[in-house]
């Protein structure tokens, strides 16, 4: 049920997990964790009455990019697969999932759509090869980083030169650390931009979200 109102989605119309998405921001990764093992078994019917259209925009990017369909992809914050089921409709078929949620990877096992699921901490070193993967999306998942140049320095590192790294992050948050991170990585050398979208919509029928909150999505190719 939408709230003809307003267009949002009514808290009654949304797990608990849902509606306290808010408050997440600053949650450690054990707390992440419980959090998103908690919303598992209900997100993926909660994300579609909040608008959310993030993995079908980001597999259009990855289609638009003309990353090979048969090209090793690491979907890095894969929550319960939507995202990567996002990329198989389109005809990818050699995706890694990684997340911190063992729930939410359960959930996106039953998919059926992943060659390999890992848990992992992106605070921490990835624990992939080098230039291992054609390309690494990390949509909605930027917020929850605490180590963003690290990260991306692991982004580059895993991929292999000319391969492409497709990120989403709120415009709220894409302050001045964030943007200093994506230019020190660019002063290393590591990557160089591709595009950098207009401000986006997030989850427009959260009602704490609504038009308030804003997403872009960067694409970088590495060097």
């Amino acid at each position: 049920m939408v709230n003809a109102s307003n267009g949002t989605a009514n808290r009654h119309d949304i797990s608990e997990s849902a509606a306290d998405l808010t408050r997440m921001s600053d949650a450690s990764p054990e707390d992440l964790a419980a959090y998103y093992d908690k919303w598992a078994g209900s997100y993926d019917t909660d994300l579609p009455k909040m608008g959310y259209d993030a993995p079908m925009r980001a597999a259009a990017i990855m289609q638009g990019q003309g990353v090979a369909l048969d090209a090793p992809i690491l979907d890095a914050g894969c929550g319960t697969g939507l995202t990567g089921l996002a990329l198989a409709d389109l005809g990818y078929r050699d995706i890694t999932g990684i997340d911190i949620s063992l729930e939410s990877l359960q959930a996106a096992e039953a998919k059926g759509v992943y060659r390999h699921l890992k848990k992992r901490d992106m605070n921490k070193p990835l624990a992939f090869g080098d230039n291992g993967f054609g390309a690494v999306q990390c949509i909605g998942t930027l917020t929850y980083v605490r180590e963003v140049r690290k990260l991306f320095a692991e982004f580059c590192r895993v991929v292999k030169r000319g391969g492409i790294i497709s990120f989403t992050q709120r415009a709220d948050l894409y302050d001045g650390a964030f943007a200093k991170a994506i230019q020190a990585t660019v002063r290393a050398g590591l990557w160089e931009q591709v595009s950098h979208s207009d401000p986006m919509p997030y989850l427009p029928n959260h009602q704490d979200f609504g038009d308030q909150k804003h997403v872009f999505y960067d694409v970088y190719r590495v060097k």
